[in-house]
This record gives C-alpha cells, sequence and structure tokens, in this order.
C-alpha cells in the first residue's frame, strides 16, 4: 500500500505539532513521565508568581504552578499546583508564597505539618512569607521615621548655630585683638623681662648656696641635739623615783602616826587637856607679859636689882 505525498506531510506535520508541544511543556518542567495531583492555593496578591514557577518541600523542587486565575468577586487569585504523587499533602500544611532569591522571583514553598491527607483537587492554605526586602523595609521605616526627627533637629541646631555664628566671629576677632596686645606688650617690655628672668636665675642660685650652708650649720646641731637625747636616755632617772618613793612613804607613815596620836605632834592634836594646858599657860604668858608693860618697875626691882641693894645695905 502506498502512501501519499500528502499523506505523508500531514503526518510529519503532526508529529512535528506534538513533539514541539511536547518539548514546551518538558521546558516549562512538566515531567511527561510521571503522575501529579493538583491542589488549589488562594492568595489576596500572587506578587510577579508565574505559570511554571517551582514548588518546594525542604530546599528540592516538588511540583510547578500549573495555571493562575483571577476571582474578582471574592478579591483573591485562585493558583493551581501541580505536586508529585510521591508528596503526601495534609489539610495543616501551607503553601507559602516566597522570594526565589535575591533576584525577584517567586516559588511556592511547601510547609508539611501532620494531619489527614489531602485529596486530588483540594484546598491547601495559602500564605504569604516576609521576604528579604520587605523585613528590610520594616526594619528600616522606624529608623527612617527617626531619622526625619534627627533631621528636623539637627536643621534647629544649625539654626542656633546661625544665629551664633555672628558671637563667634566676634568673640574670634576680640580674641585675636587680645593677642596683638599682648604681642605688642611682650615686645615692648622683652628687656625688662630679660632682666626679670636673669634676676630670678640669679635668686636660684643663692637659694641653692644658702641651703647647702644651712645644711652644713645644722649637722653639728642635730648631731649635739642627738647626743643630749642619749645623755638624757642614760640619767639614772629610776634611782630618783625610788628615792622619792622612799620620802613619801615617810610623810605617809609620819601623818598615819599624827592621826592614830603618836609621838608629840599626836599627842597634841589627839589630847585634848594637853591642849587645854597649853591654852592656859599662853594665856598666863600673855597677862604675865601685859602686867610687865603694864608696872615694869615691880618686876625690875624684884628680879634684877633687889637682891644687890639687900647686900649693900647689910654693908
Amino acid at each position: 500500500m502506498k502512501i501519499s505525498k500528502e499523506a505523508k506531510v500531514g503526518l510529519l506535520g503532526i508529529i512535528s505539532l506534538a513533539v514541539l508541544y511536547i518539548g514546551f511543556n518538558f521546558l516549562k518542567g512538566l515531567d511527561l513521565f510521571s503522575t501529579e495531583n493538583e491542589y488549589k492555593v488562594v492568595f489576596n496578591d500572587v506578587n510577579g508568581l508565574q505559570v511554571s514557577n517551582a514548588v518546594t518541600y525542604k530546599g528540592v523542587t516538588v511540583g510547578r504552578v500549573m495555571s493562575m486565575e483571577t476571582d474578582q468577586e471574592n478579591d483573591q487569585i485562585d493558583v493551581t499546583l501541580a505536586v508529585k504523587k510521591k508528596i503526601k499533602i495534609t489539610d495543616q500544611s501551607i503553601a507559602l508564597l516566597a522570594d526565589d532569591g535575591l533576584i525577584g522571583g517567586k516559588l511556592i514553598k511547601l510547609d508539611i505539618k501532620p494531619g489527614n491527607e489531602l485529596k486530588q483537587g483540594e484546598e491547601i492554605i495559602g500564605e504569604i512569607e516576609l521576604g528579604l526586602a520587605d523585613a528590610a523595609i520594616q526594619e528600616i521605616t522606624p529608623a527612617l521615621s527617626h531619622v526625619d526627627s534627627l533631621v528636623v533637629n539637627l536643621n534647629e541646631v544649625v539654626k542656633q548655630f546661625d544665629q551664633t555664628g555672628t558671637a563667634l566671629k566676634a568673640l574670634m576677632a576680640s580674641a585675636n585683638q587680645t593677642t596683638n596686645g599682648v604681642n605688642a606688650v611682650l615686645a615692648k617690655n622683652q628687656a625688662s623681662l630679660a632682666k626679670i628672668t636673669t634676676n630670678a636665675a640669679m635668686l636660684t642660685d643663692n637659694l641653692n648656696t644658702l641651703t647647702v650652708s644651712l645644711d652644713s650649720q645644722m649637722a653639728p646641731i642635730m648631731t649635739q641635739t642627738g647626743e643630749f637625747t642619749q645623755n638624757l636616755s642614760t640619767l639614772e632617772l629610776e634611782k630618783t623615783v625610788n628615792n622619792l618613793n622612799s620620802t613619801i612613804a615617810g610623810l605617809q607613815q609620819v601623818l598615819a602616826d599624827v592621826n592614830s596620836g603618836q609621838g608629840t605632834l599626836g599627842k597634841l592634836t589627839s589630847d585634848e587637856a594637853l591642849y587645854g594646858n597649853l591654852e592656859n599657860t599662853a594665856a598666863s604668858l600673855d597677862a604675865l607679859l601685859s602686867d610687865m608693860k603694864t608696872n615694869p618697875r615691880r618686876y625690875v626691882h624684884f628680879s634684877l636689882f633687889g637682891g644687890k641693894d639687900k647686900t649693900e645695905k647689910k654693908k
């Protein structure tokens, strides 16, 4: 049986279209020699997710994004995922829309958790993972507000510096004038300053000479002071103190005897009769002296010249 040229061309065209379709799907990640399960995921925004983007589990590609459809009524995007049958997805699993590296691509990460296994066509919980750029923006946003306030404060400080700039310029001008005045005074009194410096040097030399002289004069005095101190330490102070203690003990014994009525002083202080006799004797002597002063001839004749006159009369 002969096949016409037209039939051959038609068959070749059909085969070419089939190969083209199969190759195109293969390039999109479709594995023609394995079966897949389809699942639905709902997102409010896919953030640039494309059909045929990878679906990964623990960093390994286990499927692809088959299709995406917009649901305007519910304000959402319905995404269909094709996942290998050997990956068992549960009702607690989560499909995370995440960044595919730093370039900006998107992929779906499967976070599989224990639970009941989902069947073909059932829905997986969808969430959006915070990307590096979004995390950086969230971290930077508070800092930017602080930076804004800092810029405002800096502007206020700069304004204050603008106000104080004039005062600083005036202060610097005054300081320059003062410096010039000091330099002029120094220039005028340079000779006097030189003399003062010379006199100060001479005074220092004189003080050094005086110090050396005082050292030489104080050395003998310090030596004599040391000898005097040594002599004081060698005095027989102990013997002198013992003699003084003996004398004090004797005085204490005498006072004890007087208080006990022993001895002459003791009797004078304790014997009232003796004290009375002494008092009477003193009174008699006082009366006798008074009478002698009143009648001196009586006592002179009787005591001094009476015997002599009698002897002369007898002769």
